[in-house]
Formats: structure tokens, C-alpha cells, sequence
């Protein structure tokens, strides 16, 4: 491997205290009931507008308002309550300089970069991709090829670490191995031919094996 690249939420930073207070505010917006914790925790990590569609059995137009109202909130409330997981900053810095970093994720870009920021990852993370770059959703490989190109290496030469299914897809349609982030938001249950070389309980884990 030359490159490890990660997803953010779920596998960098447990931001889900931040997002569900977000989704809350924005179905007390839309005047409906908050859909269940676990389905909410099992739509992170899709493009904002799908997440809402998925929720609301596919209504675009509400979905279009609550991403809106998810928006205007997470605004001001995104560092709230998210931080690093345990381990995480210790992995980034001791992976510097003995592969190319990089974030592929269906956060905002401009967010991710405030994130990363805050945590002072900047100087640690070579390229970041968010969703706003006119790529495709995830599992579209799309997203995940840029950042190879942007950190300068082959795909099959990086390791995507990532906690949903959309994202070990993602890594399988762009031909990268894939490491599976069980301690973060989403499953691998009923997943089938997927690339995964690794399942990680931490995020301290990635150390064992690289």
C-alpha cells in the first residue's frame, strides 16, 4: 500500500450526537415524528437529499426541505459534541509519512475541512473529496478515484477504510482494497463479493496491520 484513505464520519470522527440533533431539529421543522435512531444511524454516509428520501419513503419534496432545515442547523451546531474516535490522531500521525492520507466523504467538503481543521489534521491529510464537488453519490467510484489522482497513486495501491456498505462498494468499483470500520455506524449484513482485507474493532487497529 502508498496510500490510506477514510472516510470521516464513523470512521475518523463519531459525529452522530451532531447529525441526529440536526435531523431532529429538521423534522420539528417538517412537523413530523423523528423517525428511530437506528434507521437514522443507517442512512450517514448517503448524499443528504437521499437520506431524507429514504426516511420519508421517497418523497423528494419533503426530502429537499429537510435536508434544507438539516443544513441551516448543522451550521452552527456541527462541533457541538463530534470529536475524534479514540485513536484516531494517534493512527493519522504515525501513518504520516509512510503513506499518502486522504478523506473521501459524502460530508460537505467545506465542513470536512473545518472538521479536520479542528482536530489539526490539516497538515496530516494530504487531499480531501466531499460530496458538493459535482462527483457522484457513493458506492460510484467516482469520489474515491479523484483522491487517488489527487494524492498521486494508483487505485490498487491505497486502502479505503470506511464503516458502511456504500463504502466498501465504492471500493470495490474502483478496484481499491477496503477495510471495514466495525466500530462505526453502519453493516456489512447480507453484503456479498465485497473487497474487505480487513475488519477493524478500532481505529487503532489499522496499525496492526499496516
Amino acid at each position: 500500500m502508498k496510500a490510506i484513505l477514510f472516510d470521516l464520519d464513523g470512521t475518523l470522527v463519531d459525529s452522530q450526537g451532531d447529525i441526529l440533533s440536526s435531523f431532529a431539529e429538521a423534522f420539528r421543522g417538517l412537523g413530523l415524528p423523528l423517525p428511530p435512531r437506528e434507521r437514522l444511524l443507517g442512512v450517514i454516509g448517503m448524499r443528504l437529499e437521499d437520506c431524507f428520501a429514504q426516511v420519508l419513503d421517497g418523497n423528494e419534496k419533503l426530502g429537499t426541505e429537510g435536508a434544507r432545515l438539516f443544513r441551516a442547523y448543522y451550521h452552527d451546531h456541527y462541533l457541538d459534541t463530534t470529536h475524534p474516535y479514540p485513536g484516531a490522531d494517534d493512527v493519522l500521525r504515525k501513518l504520516q509519512g509512510r503513506y499518502a492520507l486522504g478523506v473521501c466523504t459524502m460530508k460537505r467538503a467545506d465542513y470536512a475541512l473545518r472538521l479536520v481543521s479542528a482536530f489539526g489534521w490539516e497538515v496530516l491529510v494530504g487531499a480531501l473529496v466531499g460530496s458538493e464537488e459535482g462527483f457522484p453519490a457513493k458506492p460510484d467510484p467516482a469520489m474515491l478515484l479523484e483522491l487517488c489522482r489527487r494524492v498521486g497513486v494508483e487505485v490498487r495501491d491505497a486502502l479505503y477504510v470506511g464503516d458502511t456498505i456504500m463504502d466498501a462498494r465504492m471500493a470495490q468499483a474502483a478496484g481499491a482494497p477496503f477495510a471495514f470500520a466495525a466500530y462505526g455506524y453502519g453493516t456489512l449484513d447480507g453484503a456479498t463479493g465485497l473487497p474487505m482485507r480487513l475488519k477493524l474493532e478500532s481505529v487503532s487497529d489499522i496499525l496492526k496491520f499496516v
